[in-house]
């Protein structure tokens, strides 16, 4: 049997959190459902209704009725009055009776038909052109449609004929498709006395991260983001939330980072208990070479930003990501974030390519000496001597709303190496950009 729950206006009321959470609101009507059993299906069209299969529940209520009378009065607990609730053999019955009947409806076995006839046609929830159709044969309740014979409806309404004459009996045409309950991945400690400083948290945490990492490696999962809330012993609750540069389960490196956030925001009180909750990510499979060098973990190398980050200026510690700018070398930081470590995708260099440019950051201010508007001799210092050879000019410039640039630079062959060398065409002066090796 199936039973059918609908809450008129409560049009979020199931809707699962974006975090991957269970269940919603704590007052939400899946939540409600699966407190009585886990095959439980959200209806696709609506979220104020869900279908609950009741098969196996026969140990724990002896009639349907009384499991119905227990499913309205915890929905009136959570505050979902005027549910309406319906039970019957099939789910499309229990579906459409819950939608248009109010309180609750029991429908015996083989009485879906009987119980559907009455309903009127809008029940059916059709498209506007199917309305029009049935109401020109003068069909205006279910019964009217369960009566139609099943061929000149499909003569007439093509395929759709015969489907609505299935729902109008309460016929189903596919199984119940439960809904799989998230997982859930948090763990919490409470302490006696209040807890200050950093040892006894980090001592806290390890406890904590290690069963949580226990569970996330049990599923065959990884955090990417970990969200921890300190009960302070003044009430209040001191919460944040990092995430790591790559998916991990592993305790120590989520120890590593939360430790260093709390040393640069300390949270004022002392704690009385300690609560962590994971969002939860597939683990990711590496397949590494033999050949290859090994290369640092994603872990590590994030644990390593965090701590340089305190020392350092805003901006200043992360990954470089190149701007959308003809400006040279333009880039930011962001959050150290590396790609899917697949050999396949790796760009490779025609073998002609082997130059690159080994850029001074920032460039090295210069003295060039010209000769008919080309530099004949720089000198600087990382670079002196005359110029043997040259290529250039390449003029380019932007940002002329913001900070405006603007330069002229050249390849020049200068004692055994190559360099290339800029002119501030805005500012004035000459500056070495870089080596090409």
């Amino acid at each position: 049997m199936f039973a059918a729950i609908h809450v008129p206006g409560g049009g979020s009321a199931w809707r699962e959190p974006p975090d991957g959470g269970a269940g919603g609101t704590p007052d939400s009507l899946l939540s409600l459902a699966r407190e009585f059993t886990p095959r439980v299906e959200p209806d696709p069209s609506r979220s104020d209704l869900v279908v609950l299969a009741l098969t196996g529940l026969g140990r724990l209520w002896k009639d349907p009725a009384e499991l119905g009378r227990a499913l309205l009065a915890e929905a009136v607990a959570r505050g979902l009055g005027g549910a309406r609730l319906a039970i019957a053999l099939t789910r499309t019955a229990a579906r459409t009776l819950a939608l248009a009947r109010e309180g609750f409806t029991l429908v015996p076995p083989g009485g879906e038909a009987e119980a559907l006839a009455p309903l009127p046609l809008r029940c059916l929830e059709l498209d506007a052109e199917s309305q029009r159709a049935l109401a020109r044969w003068g069909v205006r309740t279910l019964g009217e449609l369960q009566r139609l014979p099943a061929v000149g409806l499909s003569q007439r309404l093509g395929p759709l004929g015969p489907r609505l004459r299935r729902r109008a009996r309460g016929e189903d045409e596919r199984p119940l498709a439960p809904a799989a309950e998230p997982d859930v991945f948090e763990a919490s400690l409470e302490v006696e006395w209040p807890v200050a400083g950093l040892e006894p948290l980090s001592f806290l945490l390890a406890r904590v991260l290690e069963a949580l990492c226990r569970g996330l490696r049990a599923r065959g999962r990884k955090a990417m983001e970990l969200t921890l809330t300190l009960s302070l012993a003044d009430s209040r609750q001191d919460s944040r939330t990092l995430r790591m540069a790559a998916p991990s389960a592993e305790p120590r490196a989520w120890r590593a980072l939360l430790l260093l956030d709390l040393e640069a925001r300390l949270p004022g009180e002392a704690a009385l208990g300690v609560h962590v909750r994971a969002v939860p990510t597939p683990a990711r499979a590496v397949q590494f070479s033999l050949l290859d060098p090994a290369q640092p973990a994603p872990e590590r190398l994030a644990e390593t930003l965090a701590r340089l980050a305190p020392f350092s200026a805003a901006g200043r510690a992360g990954a470089p990501r190149l701007q959308d700018s003809h400006r040279p070398d333009a880039f930011v930081l962001g959050p150290f974030a590396p790609g899917p470590a697949d050999a396949s995708r790796r760009i490779r260099a025609p073998l002609w390519a082997k130059a690159a440019l080994r850029a001074l950051r920032p460039p090295v201010a210069a003295e060039v000496v010209q000769e008919q508007g080309a530099p004949v001799r720089v000198q600087s210092a990382v670079v002196r001597g005359a110029v043997v050879d040259r290529a250039g000019p390449w003029r380019a410039s932007g940002d002329w709303w913001d900070q405006a640039w603007s330069r002229e630079e050249w390849d020049v062959a200068v004692a055994g190496g190559v360099w290339r060398i800029f002119r501030d065409t805005l500012r004035g002066g000459w500056y070495v950009a870089g080596e090409v090796d």
